[in-house]
């Protein structure tokens, strides 16, 4: 089942939902598959560095470089839907200081921007 998943969330050409991906492998596999195991085995895959979470779309992509630890910026386009990520430790560990600084610990910077991408905006 996560060989399934992980296949079919690379499969996918922006971020997926855990219904998105339950739904096509129900259609492939001619079985239900519930997305609340999808949800599990997604979070399995964000946790060990497999995937990211786009929070604000509550949909995944699959990460395409598993081996570095930087915490994402994704920029999602509002007409396609596609997402890409950057990575700016300069601005993302600025926002570590500023919540240290506000007396929080296990700051997890999430950041997502917004806009139209260089296709759409054409």
């Amino acid at each position: 089942m996560r060989a399934d998943i992980f296949n079919e969330l690379a499969c996918q050409d922006r971020p997926a939902s855990a219904y998105d991906i339950a739904e096509s492998l129900s259609a492939r596999r001619g079985k239900r598959v519930a997305p609340n195991s999808v949800y599990r085995i997604l979070d399995l895959f964000v946790a060990n560095n497999l995937a990211n979470r786009i929070e604000s779309a509550n949909a995944y992509l699959v990460n395409t470089h598993p081996g570095c630890r930087h915490d994402c910026i994704f920029v999602i386009c509002d007409d396609c839907g596609s997402a890409r990520h950057l990575d700016d430790d300069r601005v993302t560990g600025a926002l570590r200081q500023a919540g240290q600084g506000a007396g929080f610990a296990n700051i997890r910077p999430v950041v997502e921007l917004r806009g139209l991408c260089g296709d759409c905006a054409a």
